[in-house]
């Protein structure tokens, strides 16, 4: 089943229950194709924030279910006001105290609007820890990825039978591609060569390896 497809099926509270995280990045793994250009590492890249997007759209589908099943017997939060908790839910990732007030004014006419409140933070949580399961996953792959990929830049960067600008090149996609080896979520930050553009032109050391050999000067004569 594609990566996708995993997240697609989860269209019920009992789908959500029996969800499990760590298959989404493992399917993606095996999809992701191999990259070793500066446009197939682009390619990569992108498929990797795409990843992580529909991971927020499943935090927002998690969310809506999970309200209405959690207030399926409370009428003092409206549709529309469901949708916006549910569309904004990845915005209260670190806000509950927020979502908290705002689900507690809302529902200011309800019997317990206390009890209200705390179901729909509830909701949230659920929503919140399945999204930063499945991130842990694929934050994970990308590091991963990433790291593998800066060593193999790093040996052309440093490799004195490649020219200058080649070897510039190397170095800038080894620099992005450590960069994102550290942060992970820098993937999500801008468009791959966006962020290439970002680094200066600069010409690695020499690996004393790659120094051409006297066989070597021999083929070039």
């Amino acid at each position: 089943m594609a990566a996708h497809q995993i997240l697609d099926q989860v269209q019920s509270l009992a789908r959500l229950d029996a969800f499990a995280a760590e298959g989404y990045a493992e399917a993606l793994a095996t999809e992701l194709p191999a990259a070793t250009t500066r446009d197939e590492h682009a390619v990569r890249d992108a498929r990797l924030a795409d990843a992580l997007a529909r991971i927020d759209a499943l935090a927002e589908r998690a969310m809506r279910l999970r309200l209405e099943h959690a207030l399926a017997d409370d009428a003092s939060i409206a549709p529309l006001t469901r949708k916006v908790f549910a569309a904004t839910v990845v915005g209260y990732a670190d806000r509950l105290d927020l979502l908290a007030a705002r689900a507690h004014h809302v529902a200011a006419r309800s019997p317990d609007p206390e009890g209200v409140a705390a179901a729909v933070v509830q909701a949230a949580r659920g929503a919140l820890a399945v999204r930063a399961a499945l991130r842990d996953h694929v934050l994970a792959l990308v590091g991963r990825l990433a790291a593998a990929s800066a060593a193999e830049a790093d040996v052309r960067a440093r490799d004195r039978r490649l020219d200058e600008p080649a070897r510039t090149g190397w170095s800038v996609l080894r620099r992005e591609l450590e960069a994102v080896a550290a942060q992970p979520l820098r993937v999500t930050s801008a468009p791959f060569a966006t962020r290439l553009a970002t680094w200066p032109a600069q010409l690695d050391d020499p690996d004393p390896a790659s120094e051409p050999t006297f066989a070597d000067m021999i083929e070039l004569d």
